[in-house]
């Protein structure tokens, strides 16, 4: 897709922001004098100082110009990768995470904890009024259950929307489930049986690891680069050395470290996955989620032969109280189909039907355009200080997507430890051992910024950094 050249000028003075040509303070050249030097419109070079400013990156100063408005105190590093130790191990994630002290209580309490967006950046009158039309159906059709894949309409929405990563589904391929968890189960459950393997990328959402502890799978993990991500060698070795009968994986901003593969990359998993005939369950829950370029692509893209079973939602990107999910799963979806009807009968008929009419009538899209610019803002705010307030020796991702950063803290921080203390600030993280089948990760931590941004939340911040770096004092 040809990129507008409004959006090609705000890229290129963006890298010059990050590659610290332009630093915090400075200002910008005038629209005038790029419009001289490049030979656009003013109306396009303002065009790009708005995006900037949407990004977070810039500000407006009332009769003096543009300035830049971000730049990090200081480059931090990426966080490391744990090396290659390959074992297939039982799953025993569950007790942790009912141990993670999400919420509290009062106003002032900030959880970082969760991925889920804040309520108030949802399109709330919208979501309200395809409620409200669902509910006038004189036919009360919305009373009735729906066939066990779901609403058709709804599945004819979605199909269309796979246009976007040049996917090319249709209403027949689709399932629609009471979220992406349940998606994934039912991917599982039609492709493994009890005892069998299963392979993750490391560090890997604890959610996926719930549904394998659930399914008395094993699970065999492999490194996960915050920027590159996994390592298509490493696949083949695992899959060489042990029996295994599918992979979960997240190739577009994966939860925690935020990595999206290259579509290179995604391309050889398909066509591993075709090869050898091990089903490949790909988890693209923040694939809508993007901050830079257009919507990125699939593993399930270059799936020429089935063996991808693409899982998907509406929950971190729309409204995660409808509970809507659904997957597309080929050569599996009569399995999928069956084991769904099984397991708890089609997802709700009221919720679809709403959710129909959001898609249908450009709601969602109009939301995501809103929605991307206000977390990126987030993202930048968020990255800004924990550069300042968080210890020396601290890493963190680089995402250009999703909901969460990675932060890898000084080896003698243990994030688990230090919950408490959190918990009496008022503030809540989820700490990295949660994200390890191993058990690893114990100086690291996910934050989510996904809130809407106030003060409190960013007082949070420096206090959370502040009871990191007082935890270093004590060790030294």
């Amino acid at each position: 897709m040809h990129e507008s050249i409004y959006i090609t000028l705000a890229n290129k003075v963006a890298s010059m922001i990050e590659n610290d040509v332009y630093k915090a303070g400075d200002k910008l050249p005038s629209l005038r004098s790029l419009h001289k030097e490049n030979g656009i419109s003013v109306g396009t070079v303002l065009q790009a100082f708005n995006h900037l400013i949407d990004k977070g990156l810039i500000n407006a100063r009332e009769k003096s110009g543009y300035f830049v408005s971000y730049r990090s105190k200081r480059k931090l590093p990426l966080p490391q990768t744990n090396p290659v130790t390959l074992s297939a191990k039982t799953v025993h994630i569950d007790q942790l995470i009912q141990k993670l002290r999400k919420d509290g209580a009062g106003k002032h309490f900030v959880s970082f904890a969760n991925a889920l967006p804040d309520h108030r950046l949802l399109p709330f009158n919208s979501i309200k009024r395809a409620i409200q039309n669902a509910s006038r159906d004189l036919s009360g059709s919305y009373l009735a259950m729906e066939e066990r894949k779901g609403n058709l309409k709804l599945r004819e929405e979605i199909a269309k929307r796979s246009f976007m990563w040049s996917g090319s589904l249709q209403a027949s391929d689709i399932i629609i489930t009471n979220g992406a968890t349940e998606a994934v189960i039912l991917g599982l459950k039609a492709v493994t049986k009890e005892g069998d393997t299963v392979l993750v990328q490391d560090p890997c959402y604890y959610g996926i690891m719930q549904c394998l502890e659930y399914l008395n799978l094993k699970v065999i993990t492999i490194p996960c680069h915050s920027e590159t991500g996994i390592n298509i060698t490493d696949l083949e070795d695992a899959c060489s050395k042990f029996a295994v009968k599918a992979c979960v994986l997240v190739a577009n901003f994966n939860n925690p470290n935020g990595t999206c593969l290259s579509s290179e990359k995604k391309q050889q998993l398909a066509e591993f996955a075709n090869k050898m005939e091990i089903p490949i369950i790909e988890d693209d829950l923040y694939g809508d989620i993007f901050f830079k370029g257009t919507r990125p692509d699939t593993i399930k893209t270059y799936d020429k032969n089935g063996w991808v079973l693409y899982c998907n939602s509406f929950s971190k990107s729309l409204a995660p109280g409808l509970r809507i999910g659904w997957c597309a799963t080929d050569r599996f979806v009569y399995e999928v189909a069956r084991l769904k009807s099984m397991h708890n009968g089609p997802t709700c008929s009221f919720t679809q039907k709403s959710l129909c009419e959001l898609l249908s009538f450009g709601v969602y899209d109009r939301h995501l355009k809103k929605f991307r610019i206000e977390l990126n803002k987030n993202l930048v705010r968020t990255t800004n200080l924990i550069e300042q307030y968080f210890p020396e020796g601290t890493k963190i991702s680089s995402p250009i997507g999703g909901l969460v950063i990675w932060v890898e803290l000084p080896g003698y921080i243990n994030t688990v430890q230090l919950q408490d203390a959190a918990f009496k600030l008022g503030i809540s993280y989820a700490p990295g051992e949660l994200f390890s089948a191993k058990g690893d990760y114990q100086n690291y931590l996910r934050i989510s910024y996904c809130k809407l941004w106030d003060a409190n939340t960013e007082n949070a911040l420096k206090k959370l950094g502040l009871l990191f770096q007082s935890a270093g004092d004590k060790t030294a």
